[in-house]
């Protein structure tokens, strides 16, 4: 059971082993898919996830110690990174890099996969988020695989889209509520983990099938998980600007500030899975049009503008001197048109969304 404390946005102890659901459905699912597996991928996935379920069913019962989990999140990612097909062995002339030494490739990868299996756990934090960007995450690369003709990723990307909309019908009730708890999250976003970096080591020829320019593979990876990944890099700077540590626990995370502002975890959940997916619309449409320099200025300014917004509806009360120092960085007209454009979401999203929105 997970008990409330001050930084909880719930109010009642409620059961967090709602994961080990997820557990069940990927064994079952991998069980029937595997005929689609010509790499023989699949075992390793299960010894995987079976490791990771262990330790997030022990965190959930009794926690555990940070380095602990890290070092199970490695030993996971071993046993699927000596798997050929999940190595990136260029990068297809991004930052003016074409091919990689295999030694390289494969650290990336450790630093990928560890970066967004935490970052996934990180946005846990109100009722649906983590359901709702998972799904959206996952939906979205089962399509990308889909039309790439990568069926059993396709397959695998569905199981977690099912027993994600599963839980939600659980996670999201009133009476019988539950969590994913770390043994969940751990799983859901060892999943997209492997999603992201199966994605990345596709041939360059499979790009061309989904209208995705090889050179702007990784920046569309990365405003396919954009959310888990911009809140970390925001929470983890505002900490240090605070003089903290980056790990320190807080109500400074993006679903803390919009629930702090009066919006009721539901509301809060759908808000930002909307706008992830709008913000990959953009980046996948751009894709098409721009070179990767230009693509790469789109996702800064999106980057940018997220994070401005949200260090406006940020009550801390060190938000406010936050926003002088970063307005003393940029030049007065670009203070002036962020400045515009940031007032225009809000007053939008007070106006004809969330009227009651503090």
């Amino acid at each position: 059971m997970d008990h409330p404390d001050e930084r909880s946005s719930h109010k009642e102890k409620t059961p967090t082993l709602g994961g080990v659901t997820f557990f069940i459905s990927i064994v079952f699912a991998l069980f029937i898919i595997h005929s689609f597996d010509y790499d023989g991928s699949a075992l390793n996935i299960i010894m995987a996830i079976l490791i990771l379920f262990f330790v997030g069913l022990k965190d959930d019962l009794m926690v555990l110690s940070a380095q602990t989990k890290l070092w199970a999140q490695l030993i996971s990612i071993s046993f699927v990174l000596i798997m050929p097909e999940l190595w990136i062995n260029g990068f297809s002339g991004f930052l003016g890099i074409h091919e990689v030494p295999l030694l390289f490739s494969i650290l990336m990868s450790y630093f990928i996969m560890v970066f967004i299996i935490n970052a996934y756990n990180l946005i846990d934090g109100i009722d649906g988020l983590a359901g709702m960007l998972g799904i959206l995450i996952l939906g979205i690369y089962a399509i990308l695989f889909y039309l790439s003709g990568s069926n059993f990723y396709f397959l695998l990307s569905v199981t977690g889209v099912g027993f994600l909309i599963a839980f939600l019908r659980y996670n999201l009730s009133k009476n019988q509520r539950i969590f994913m708890g770390d043994t969940g999250s751990l799983i859901v976003g060892f999943l997209i983990a492997i999603l992201t970096i199966r994605f990345l080591a596709m041939p360059d020829a499979s790009y061309e099938q989904i209208w995705i320019k090889p050179i702007n593979k990784f920046l569309i990876a990365l405003s396919i998980t954009f959310f888990p990944i911009v809140d970390v890099i925001r929470v983890i700077l505002m900490r240090l600007l605070n003089e903290r540590g980056p790990f320190s626990p807080d109500r400074c995370h993006m679903h803390h500030i919009l629930v702090d502002r009066g919006l009721i975890h539901k509301t809060a959940s759908i808000t930002l899975t909307i706008c992830g997916g709008i913000i990959f619309l953009i980046m996948y449409v751009c894709n098409i049009y721009l070179n990767s320099w230009g693509l790469t200025s789109v996702f800064i300014g999106i980057y940018l503008l997220t994070f401005s917004v949200l260090l406006l509806l940020d009550y801390d009360e060190n938000a406010s001197g936050y926003r002088k120092r970063f307005k003393a960085i940029f030049p007065r007209s670009i203070q002036k048109f962020e400045f515009r454009i940031r007032k225009k979401i809000i007053l939008l999203l007070k106006k004809f969304f969330y009227r009651n929105m503090l």
